[in-house]
């Protein structure tokens, strides 16, 4: 009897096994573990941590990738983060594409406007399959003109770059209050050279702009030193909208007929400053309005705080003398007929100045300039330079000049001390009965 009460035990203890063992699940053997990614070794080649770009320009960049061997790696994925400063914001990425012998090239990445001066940082992420491998630098921002003149004066101006000329500033005088700067350049040529320039005149507070002579004033009297050619006359005057501001339009005649020249004059209340931009071309390009093109790019922000002073005083000059006859290009034949130059000035001469004449006139390459001086606000031309070899065109303008001693018993040194009057010329020719005794070597256009 008690073996069969067991039986019945045994067999429920070997029917719960089974149970058991067939709702249960045998963890698996350990195996290896997984193999880490394998690493990529980036070098940055340029640019480097001293590398110097100015703003606007392109900024390249050139890397190497290679495996913990040191073999180049080819067909990678190398981005290029660009950050500024400390910032942990991205202001840009590169992607870059690889050589043969595991060179990255990537760009060029136009380097912003605006931003902070100093370095900006760099971060190199490469990736291939399951490799990988990082690296980091950082290169050098300065100001191009275009910033410097935002952060110094309060108003942007584009670069001047018509035709592919590489622009220069070379004059810049004043302060923020009241200044002007004239920024461009040429193409080497021979004899008329490829040519554009933009200047900008600022004055403080708000000029009478509210006719044509009320406009010519303001550019004689209150700029005076008008144009990086110079300039014959003014005119015509035409009232437009530049930008958003009440502004005229000046046509002006440079020194030569392929230079084209205008000017644009307006008040801008917002800094509370009267503006004129002047535009010089010459073999612009087709097809397009240079002068608008070179001063599209103007703006003022008045939200900076201006205060810039350049190395070079605006200086204070009186208004140049009004030149009164003979007519701007007035032709004479012979030399019976004195030709006499008149002019007048807003004030009388002090005891200590005199009005310097200055006549110029080309021949063959040269340009040959001779000066007078005299109280009398009228002077004939000298026969004898009728009698030089010339090209028949003699242009003439007035300044006034305040003497000075020397100091040590020579000449007076003189100084100006009002901007020079327009540049007019007259034309003194020979009759055609009675030949030049020279040799007519005038290649240049006059006109």
């Amino acid at each position: 009897m008690t073996q069969g009460r067991s039986f019945p035990n045994i067999a429920l203890t070997i029917l719960l096994c089974a149970a058991c063992l067939a709702g249960c699940t045998a963890l698996p053997a350990p195996g290896p573990a997984p193999s880490p990614a394998r690493g990529l070794v980036v070098t940055l080649l340029y640019p480097g941590p001293q590398t110097e770009v100015t703003m606007g320009q392109g900024l390249r960049f050139i890397a190497r990738v290679a495996d913990e061997q040191g073999i180049p790696v080819t067909g990678a994925r190398l981005t290029v983060a660009i950050r500024e400063g400390n910032s942990q914001q991205v202001i840009g990425t590169v992607e870059t594409t690889s050589d043969s012998d595991g060179v990255y090239r990537g760009g060029p990445w136009p380097v912003p406007h605006r931003i902070p001066e100093g370095p900006l940082q760099l971060s190199l992420t490469a990736r291939q399959e399951d490799a990988a491998g990082e690296a980091s630098g950082s290169v050098l921002i300065e100001y191009s003109v275009s910033d410097t003149l935002l952060n110094k004066y309060g108003f942007w101006l584009d670069a001047p770059v018509l035709k592919g000329i590489v622009p220069t500033l070379v004059a810049e005088l004043g302060d923020a209050r009241n200044g002007l700067i004239r920024w461009g350049g040429t193409i080497p040529a021979q004899h008329v050279l490829p040519e554009n320039w933009v200047e900008v005149h600022w004055r403080e507070g708000r000029h009478a702009l509210e006719d044509a002579d009320a406009v010519r004033r303001f550019m004689l009297e209150e700029v005076g030193n008008l144009g990086f050619t110079r300039i014959r006359s003014l005119g015509p005057f035409e009232r437009f909208e530049f930008k958003k501001w009440d502004a005229w339009k000046v046509g002006a005649r440079a020194q030569v007929q392929p230079t084209q020249v205008e000017f644009v004059a307006f008040y801008a209340p917002e800094v509370d400053k009267t503006y004129l931009l002047g535009t010089t071309v010459t073999l612009p390009p087709v097809g397009i309005d240079p002068h608008a093109a070179l001063r599209a790019g103007f703006e003022v922000h008045p939200e900076v705080q201006a205060s810039g002073v350049a190395r070079v005083p605006l200086p204070d000059l009186a208004p140049g003398p009004e030149l009164l006859s003979p007519p701007l290009g007035a032709r004479f034949y012979g030399s019976e007929q004195p030709i006499v130059l008149r002019w007048q000035s807003a004030e009388e001469l002090a005891a200590d100045e005199v009005y310097r004449v200055s006549v110029d006139y080309n021949y063959v390459e040269a340009n040959i300039d001779v000066t007078f001086e005299t109280r009398e606000t009228h002077l004939t031309l000298p026969a004898e330079l009728y009698e030089k070899p010339n090209c028949g065109v003699f242009n003439w303008d007035v300044t006034v000049m305040q003497l000075a001693a020397s100091g040590s018993g020579d000449r007076p040194v003189a100084r100006p001390v009002s901007n020079a009057s327009l540049y007019w010329y007259v034309e003194w020719r020979y009759p055609p009965d009675a030949p030049a005794p020279f040799a007519h070597r005038c290649p240049n256009a006059q006109f």
